[in-house]
């Protein structure tokens, strides 16, 4: 009686087991992040540190008022506005500036 109880589990097992029941797709893995750029992970730096970089904004950027430096806190996009609308160039032009200033920092 054991045998026969041990066969039909095997079968049932093997019957789970069929070619149709294996074709579900393995679960896909997650996409790694990108790895943050050079220039991101330098501006993250800047950021963090912004209240040390007044001094440098300031000099590299002297059209720009204390007042619009600490109003940027840091943020990328905030400081593209402030050199665009001092020095009257577009976006593009600030954002070069702004890598290039960045390639400075040590």
């Amino acid at each position: 009686m054991a045998k026969s109880r041990i066969l039909a589990t095997a079968v049932a097992a093997c019957l789970l087991c069929a070619p149709g029941a294996l074709s579900q797709t393995a679960p896909t893995a997650q996409p790694t992040p990108a790895k943050e750029s050079f220039r991101t992970w330098t501006w993250n730096k800047v950021s963090g540190n912004w209240k040390r970089m007044k001094g440098t904004v300031k000099q590299r950027w002297g059209k720009l008022t204390n007042n619009e430096i600490s109003e940027a806190k840091g943020r990328r996009e905030a400081l593209n506005g402030f050199i665009q609308a001092r020095y009257g160039i577009d976006r593009e032009t600030a954002d070069r500036q702004i890598d290039d200033w960045l390639k400075t920092l040590k």
